[in-house]
């Protein structure tokens, strides 16, 4: 598999979708692991995960495990503005905005299965489906 980039920002979707142990997914992750890549992730993510309803203490320490294993983005002012702007651009939610945001700010490709993001950040920032 060929991953364009050197650096990836994984939107929520795609760690639920590793946590399911998804094939197209799983791939992907052993692929750009193997590779050396750098992945992002938003805390916007990390708070989506951890949120999940009916969470068992294994299922937090299971995802918290994970969550180590990526580079996490903070909400800062001067990402704060930057995700005004994709807000006012794309019309995306807040959360989405900040996952968005958080590429661009990182320089790297935003790697999601939502198609609402795909269509309109496409112009803002490299995206990849999977």
């Amino acid at each position: 598999m060929e991953s364009v980039g050197r650096m990836f920002t994984l939107d929520t979707n795609i760690l639920i979708a590793h946590f399911n142990d998804e094939p197209k997914v799983e791939a992907f992750l052993r692929s750009v692991r193997a590779e050396g890549k750098r992945l992002f992730i938003s805390v916007v993510t990390e708070i989506e995960l951890l949120a999940l309803p009916r969470l068992t203490p294994e299922e937090i320490e299971a995802i918290e495990r994970l969550l180590r294993e990526f580079s996490a983005v903070p909400l800062d002012s001067q990402l704060g503005k930057l995700t005004a702007s994709v807000r006012r651009t794309t019309k995306l939610a807040l959360g989405d905005s900040v996952v968005v945001a958080t590429a661009v700010f990182t320089n790297s490709t935003l790697v999601t299965r939502d198609r609402e993001i795909l269509k309109r950040a496409k112009g803002i920032v490299r995206t990849k489906a999977i």
